[in-house]
């Protein structure tokens, strides 16, 4: 039972007194306006808050499980980490609102204004958002697994990393949204709208574009197996190294694509040998910038091997590599795919160095002297990384799996010798 009535929490929200820690289950505050109100870490769960005007109200931390919002005004509040799990914000209107690692698992944001809102590493699995308003919100790492998005629009919104797993998608309005990495594994995107939008390294396996206008799409290194195309508009698509559907792709409309590595419009390629690189069955002409990459695909293992690749090359593993020595140029590109394993490995060169999978050394150090080395939110790397005179330059984000020390390469260790171990910094 909540510690305050209606009347009395209206009286504290009118002289700013903070209503921080209070139980407020099952409270009425239907049509109150509480402007800027202090609610942190408060307890709403199963409160009728139908039409309240929370406008800047900050209610960070707060339980909302189960509560009624509907029409709930909440314009720029602050929602950070808060528990809307299975609350009804149908209508609610949240443009700018801060929802960021909120759990909205189950709610229902039906017709919802979510505009500007940032719901980063938000937890959305089965929300209904049909018809809902996210244009330019920031949804990066994201879990919208399983959930109804059919209708949204959702146009420059940053989607990256965010996972959509089986997500019905129909008809979205997703012009010039970013969803680099994202997982669509299953999703239902029959109908949409993604002209323009950034889909590189996004996962859409299995997923149903049928109908989708998918015009000038940066799909480089996308992966489409299983995917359905009929009847989808990929004209202007930029498509090098996507992992092809599997199947035999037809009905599918499109003048050209762009098939240059850089996705700058160099290797443009028109029908006749489209489809083969669209379904994977079939390799299409190299252009001379694309000579020096290197795809190691998904199935292949390799062990007790030792690669060496050129200044300048770009590699991509989506394998099992065991026990391998891998010697990289002086800027070659190196790039372990979500489904890549390097397992006891030795990386040598001044490379740049990308980690999607999972990169296990096999003697101290595992990495040498690498010129950049970027572990992603999916990725794992258990190795101790020598720096050669130019320090290696590196990315760790957020969510990815360490167990990183760092050393100084030394002449002995440059000249094959026993390296002596020196302080470094564990991760």
């Amino acid at each position: 039972m909540a510690e305050l009535t209606r009347d009395e929490v209206r009286r504290k929200v009118s002289t700013r007194a903070p209503v921080e820690r209070t139980d407020l289950s099952g409270i009425d505050l239907s049509k109150q306006r509480l402007v800027k109100a202090r609610f942190d870490r408060s307890d709403f769960e199963g409160a009728n808050l139908e039409g309240c005007d929370l406008t800047e109200a900050s209610l960070k931390r707060a339980s909302l499980r189960e509560a009624y919002m509907v029409g709930a005004r909440l314009s720029r509040a602050n929602l950070e980490n808060a528990d809307l799990e299975g609350a009804n914000l149908e209508r609610a209107v949240l443009a700018g609102a801060n929802l960021s690692r909120a759990s909205l698992e189950g709610a229902i944001l039906t017709g919802a204004d979510l505009t500007g809102a940032r719901l980063s590493f938000a937890q959305l699995v089965n929300v209904k958002m049909g018809g809902a308003k996210l244009d330019k919100a920031l949804l990066e790492h994201a879990e919208l697994d399983e959930s109804y998005l059919g209708g949204i629009s959702a146009e420059a919104t940053n989607l990256t990393h965010a996972t959509l797993t089986k997500a019905v998608l129909e008809e979205a309005k997703l012009t010039r949204a970013v969803l680099n990495d994202a997982v669509l594994r299953g999703a239902n995107l029959t109908g949409a709208k993604l002209r323009d939008a950034a889909l590189v390294g996004a996962d859409l396996s299995a997923a149903n574009c049928t109908n989708a206008d998918m015009n000038g799409i940066d799909a480089r290194n996308a992966i489409l197996a299983g995917a359905q195309l009929m009847g989808a508009v990929l004209t202007g698509a930029k498509v090098s190294g996507i992992v092809g559907t599997g199947t035999v792709v037809d009905g599918v409309e499109v003048v050209w694509v762009d098939n240059s590595a850089n996705g700058d419009g160099s290797q443009r390629l028109e029908n006749g040998v489209i489809a083969s690189i669209l379904s994977g069955r079939g390799p299409a002409k190299p252009a001379a910038q694309d000579a020096s990459r290197r795809y190691f695909g998904r199935g292949d293992v390799l062990r007790n091997a030792s690669l060496q690749f050129d200044a300048g090359a770009r590699v991509e593993i989506d394998s099992l590599f065991e026990n391998c020595t891998i010697q990289l140029g002086a800027g070659t590109q190196m790039i372990v795919g979500t489904t890549g394993v390097l397992a006891d490995c030795e990386i040598k060169g001044a490379g740049d160095i990308t980690i999607h999978g999972e990169v296990f050394e096999r003697e101290v150090p595992g990495i040498v002297g690498a010129r950049r080395l970027l572990v992603s939110s999916r990725g794992a790397l258990v190795s101790s990384v020598a720096q050669a005179d130019e320090a290696t330059a590196f990315a760790f984000e957020r969510g990815c799996r360490l167990r990183v020390k760092v050393v100084q390469l030394t002449k002995d260790r440059s000249k094959g010798k026993k390296q002596k171990k020196k302080d470094g910094a564990r991760k």
